[in-house]
């Protein structure tokens, strides 16, 4: 979501999001749009020469989940600009609500062809964001960092670990995995299954997909994400970004310090564990291992952004990053032709390459389509108002057709 452009935008905003839509690429890409468990009988099918390993290895530390933290964001954000706009509180909460339905129904289409969607994710939690606005600043920060380091899974994933047996079977260590059969049969039906049945498995996939949500704690870290983005709005930090270059700096040195605490600190807890031959239950390490993930996915996250504002600002660094600014600005439509590329590419239903090419193939693929994206955006931002789909969505939300075409 984004201002209306009939307002002044905040490019660096946009800009922010589409350097996300670039990291998000990457990563679908560099899992080949599978977007789950593999089967044992295709154990590292992106993996072809160490490469490609070194490529995901990358990908892991410094890409995956970091940048959906970022666009989370972004939607909170966005939020409260729109409500800022708004004449009517009570107008604005209607309208807002009907558009989280059409996003909400953009979204299934989505999933029925991917089942990594995000976006039916989004419409359920904005609601969320009705309900959260009138929180005083202070609470709502709070709530916001407790989700965002997922600390409801953490705490739940204490109370089992007080009550952990010694032994646990293999779905136990790995609540995610699934069931192996399940996951050859969706493996195979993506692969070179017709266009109905790759419908009907994903379809199928939506339970799968909000459990993994719930017991990941991914849910939560996406709420926590879309109040801080509000809480943001509210402190109006990225509409005068230039007054709070100082903030930011004070959160890249804190964020680069917090992930250098986090390292020492899981090498003391797991080495130290490790060299007293002590064995720790599995849930144990999940909770442990899983807030330290999650705790360093948000600093990097934080690098990211504050880095990329403070390079905004110098005069060589503006026309490089301005480069994100179309595609940002039509950020829905880009996300979704990503997704055409990838299930085309990948798919059975088009040329089929799941597992065929490694993760490093499959991310420079993704780096041409993407570079692709950014000139077709500019091309057609200066024929039309909006992206496609954001247009679409845009009359379904007013229950008009809205202006397409530069006057």
């Amino acid at each position: 979501m984004s201002n209306s452009p009939t307002q002044p935008r905040i490019e660096i905003i946009d800009i922010l999001r589409g350097f996300t839509l670039l990291g998000i690429i990457i990563v679908h890409f560099a899992e080949q749009y599978y977007a789950g468990m593999h089967p044992e009988s295709h154990v590292n099918f992106t993996s072809k020469f160490l490469g490609d390993d070194i490529m995901m290895g990358f990908i892991g530390i410094f890409i995956s989940g970091k940048f959906y933290m970022i666009f989370s964001f972004l939607f909170g954000l966005s939020f409260f600009l729109q409500l800022k706009k708004s004449d009517s509180s009570v107008a604005f909460f209607g309208r807002f609500l009907w558009r989280l339905i059409v996003l909400l129904a953009i979204g299934f289409v989505h999933h029925l062809h991917y089942r990594g969607d995000i976006l039916t994710i989004y419409a359920m939690l904005g609601v969320g964001l009705l309900i959260c606005f009138k929180l005083p600043d202070k609470f709502l920060l709070i709530l916001a960092l407790a989700l965002i380091i997922n600390l409801p899974s953490a705490v739940v994933r204490g109370v089992a670990a007080l009550n952990a047996p010694v032994k646990q079977n293999e779905e136990q260590q790995n609540p995610f995995a699934g069931n192996n059969e399940d996951n050859e049969k969706y493996f195979n039906t993506v692969k070179s299954g017709s266009y109905q049945e790759v419908l009907k498995a994903n379809f199928y996939e939506f339970e799968f997909k909000y459990r993994f949500q719930v017991e990941s704690g991914r849910i939560y870290i996406t709420m926590g994400l879309f109040l801080l983005g509000l809480y943001v709005g509210r402190k109006r930090i990225f509409e005068n970004w230039q007054l709070h270059l100082t903030g930011f700096k004070k959160y890249l040195k804190r964020s680069l310090w917090t992930i250098l605490g986090l390292i020492l600190f899981a090498a003391a807890f797991f080495g130290g564990a490790e060299l007293m031959k002590l064995k720790m239950p599995d849930v144990v390490q999940w909770m442990v291992g899983g807030l330290v993930f999650d705790v360093f996915n948000l600093a990097l996250a934080m690098i990211y952004v504050a880095g990329i504002v403070l390079l905004f600002q110098k005069e060589k660094w503006k026309p490089r990053l301005m480069q994100f600014y179309a595609v940002g600005r039509m950020g829905l439509t880009t996300y979704l032709m990503q997704t055409f590329f990838g299930v085309l590419l990948f798919f059975g239903i088009g040329f089929g390459l799941l597992g065929e090419i490694g993760a490093l193939t499959s991310v420079a693929i993704a780096l041409v389509i993407f570079t692709g994206q950014i000139y077709f955006s500019k091309w057609w931002l200066t024929r039309y108002r909006y992206g496609f789909f954001e247009w679409l969505w845009r009359s379904a939300t007013y229950l008009k057709i809205q202006p397409f075409r530069n006057s």
